[in-house]
């Protein structure tokens, strides 16, 4: 028995324990080994090598154990380790064959980054991370190790404290190891590993481009920096349900652009977008509604549609402008006073109004204030009108289209009188209502270019105030122009042409001893002038 104990060295199993807190740094170890037959106990001798350049007698510990098992502290460092047996007498046998082992450090316990954790970051390109573990016992430093996945970054560092910081690239995978060493050249029995992720910074919200007609062939958006591909949803509001169906969803879409399918029926359509990348949190979704033909949606149809443009109304809310100015000329009679008055006078009209047009509906509506005025003898007069109509448009082939104006309006009319003994003059306002009525033709030259016709009537038919307090007698003022239109962009056009325009307001004489008028005469003014007319047309 103590001869096969002589030439056998069974195998050892080293087992990490709790780190002594007594200095020198001792670390637990377990010894196991076959058991003998017919051995009773066991001797065990443990010598430690001597280090390079080391003098004196190396280190010898001897141990006795009944059981084929031994546990210890050991400083760590290289060991040779002899066994032997004993039978019942308490007889050794023989030394087995010096075995040489080592006892090296604890394994370093990784704490962050976290195991398979990812690591936010609010950066594009790099970003600072900081790597701890917990300090081994007997370590005076660590061997550390980064590499990402791709190969790209490599860090290799022997550091002191057990912790390191450094920048690494976003959107990037690692793996990180450390191994504790001592002075004496010791380390753990094995280096710790451990891979975790850097995410980059959220993905900016690609812009999606607006089309710009309803004969959508394609959907175009930005491509933000660190794109991969697209998650698109394509949805149509059901004009029944007034709910939005999906059409289409397209996963890892990887295109800037969609081509919109000549199939899908015309409506109201809106497109979801957000952006994907590895390892970067989705884009924010960005969303837009557009309008898109029903019926033919071919080029011919296109084409004739993008003509239409220099005329076409946004639909919906708008503003207009327009200044009006000319040398008036200014004519009037009142009999009541034997006044007869005729001049001409520079002045103008400014007008703004808002109005409104339907998406679906022909109708809307058009509400307008005017301001006109003209110097004299060095006093300025001014008058006033307003208006309030019911716009119906009516298309008229392929680039023409009618609107016809119905409503009702407010004028003023400035009234001079004339001394034909003195000389002297006086002005007075006459002010009336009553019906409105116009049209106006629109053809489209070019996209851009179109022409414009209107007339207008205006029936003064109720007195809202005269000079002498009787009733208006029934006139008809009249608006006839021809303008250029001009469209600068989807919500700006802008008109320049010819305007004339004839304001006539007559009201009814009182005869009597002290003046000329007859029964059935009527005092009158009329205000004459041949405008240059300028015109904007704003969509809100």
């Amino acid at each position: 028995m103590l001869k096969r104990l002589a030439t056998l060295l069974l195998p050892m199993l080293l087992v990490c324990g709790v780190t002594a807190k007594a200095e020198p740094y001792r670390r637990l170890v377990n010894f196991e080994w076959e058991q003998i037959e017919g051995a009773k106990s066991y001797d065990i001798e443990l010598t430690q090598v001597k280090k390079e350049g080391e003098t004196g007698k190396p280190k010898t510990f001897n141990f006795k154990t009944a059981d084929s098992i031994w546990n210890g502290r050991l400083t760590p460092g290289k060991y040779m380790m002899k066994l032997r047996a004993r039978d019942y007498r308490g007889v050794p046998g023989e030394w087995s064959e010096p075995s040489e082992f080592n006892v090296g450090l604890d394994n370093v316990n990784m704490k962050s980054p976290a195991p398979k954790s990812s690591v936010a970051s609010n950066d594009e390109e790099k970003t600072d991370v900081e790597f701890k573990w917990d300090p081994v016992g007997g370590a005076d430093q660590y061997a550390f190790e980064l590499t990402s996945d791709d190969g790209k970054t490599k860090i290799s560092e022997i550091v002191k404290e057990a912790k390191f910081k450094t920048s690494v690239p976003v959107a990037s995978s690692y793996t990180w190891k450390v191994t504790a060493q001592s002075s004496e050249g010791i380390a753990s029995d094995a280096t710790s590993t451990a891979q975790f992720t850097v995410m980059g910074k959220a993905l900016a919200a690609p812009a999606i481009v607006k089309p710009e007609s309803m004969f959508v062939r394609e959907i175009k958006w930005t491509r933000p920096d660190y794109i991969k591909d697209y998650e698109v949803i394509v949805a149509r509001a059901n004009p029944t349900t007034k709910k939005w169906e999906k059409v289409k969803t397209y996963e890892n879409y990887t295109e800037d652009s969609l081509p919109f399918d000549s199939s899908w029926e015309g409506g109201k359509y809106q497109v979801i977008l957000k952006a994907k990348s590895d390892l970067r949190p989705a884009s924010p979704s960005s969303k837009i509604i557009f309008d898109v033909r029903d019926g033919d949606r071919s080029a011919a149809a296109e084409y004739t549609a993008l003509v239409r443009r220099s005329i076409e109304k946004t639909n919906g809310w708008y503003g207009i402008a327009s200044y009006l100015v000319t040398d008036m000329k200014f004519s009037g009679s009142n009999p009541e006073k034997n006044s007869l008055v005729a001049y001409d006078a520079f002045g103008g009209t400014g007008r703004v109004g808002v109005g409104w047009n339907g998406r679906k509906s022909p109708w809307g509506f058009l509400a307008i204030i005017d301001m006109s005025g003209f110097t004299i003898g060095g006093q300025v007069r001014t008058f006033a009108a307003a208006e309030a109509n019911a716009v119906y448009k009516q298309p008229v082939g392929d680039r023409a289209e009618l609107r016809y104006q119905v409503g009702a309006f407010y004028k003023e009319l400035p009234e001079t009188i004339g001394d034909p003994f003195t000389g002297s003059s006086e002005n007075q306002t006459i002010s009336s209502v009553g019906p409105h009525g116009g049209v106006e033709y629109w053809y489209s030259l070019t996209p851009k270019w179109g022409i414009q016709l209107n007339a207008h009537l205006y029936a003064s038919v109720m007195k809202v105030s005269t000079p002498n307090g009787q009733d208006i007698s029934p006139t008809m003022s009249t608006q006839f122009g021809i303008l250029g239109s001009y469209r600068f962009s989807e919500r700006f056009t802008g008109l320049m042409g010819y305007a004339r325009r004839e304001d006539r307001m007559s009201y009814k004489a009182i005869p009597s001893t002290t003046n000329f008028a007859l029964d059935g005469d009527v005092n009158e003014s009329v205000v004459v002038g041949n405008y240059l007319n300028f015109f904007a047309e704003w969509s809100f």
